[in-house]
């Protein structure tokens, strides 16, 4: 499991590509469960409402699946799907484990308020990693461009937000 570790840090850090991960359900089971334990862990720190439990835990995962999986039918590349959703949501998991928790917890242990410049600054920083790392997994998966898989991401980011303001939990 390490090497897969690696393998999604690498990723994130624009080393390696989806194609670097084996085509397995198995891995794909095994990053959408890690990814949503990631979310438990941010959504119990957070303190977050119920509203958002529902988004993060159950439709977050869901959607990201569903979403990858009909961005490449639309560009006829369904074989890469395994790869791609593993890329993603392992990518996912790296970044909330090593980037969004301690962030969070961070900002958290000194006391700043979520409504803060700090804080909306550094989830403004947050969303951009985010993009970046999921828009270049979706542009490698779909042979298009950067800013196709920026655009994909940024479209995706925004309706998880639009069920969260809808499910009660403010917006993440």
């Amino acid at each position: 499991m390490l090497q897969f570790l690696k393998v999604f840090l690498d990723i994130v850090l624009w080393r390696r590509s989806p194609q670097d991960l084996p085509a397995s359900r198995l891995l794909l089971w095994l990053c959408a469960a890690t990814y949503v334990a990631v979310s438990i862990l941010q959504l119990a720190l957070l303190d977050q409402p119920a509203g958002a439990w529902l988004v993060f835990v159950v439709l977050d995962p869901i959607l990201l699946v569903a979403g990858t999986w009909l961005l490449l039918k639309l560009f006829g590349k369904t074989e890469r799907f395994l790869q791609t959703a593993s890329a993603v949501l392992g990518t996912g998991t790296v970044l909330g484990l090593c980037l969004f928790l301690p962030v969070q917890w961070g900002l958290t242990r000194l006391g700043v308020p979520a409504e803060s410049t700090v804080a909306g600054l550094i989830a403004l920083g947050m969303v951009v990693v985010f993009a970046l790392v999921t828009g270049r997994i979706l542009k490698l998966a779909t042979d298009s461009n950067l800013f196709t898989g920026v655009t994909l991401s940024l479209t995706y980011f925004l309706l998880i937000n639009l069920l969260l303001g809808l499910a009660g939990g403010g917006g993440g």
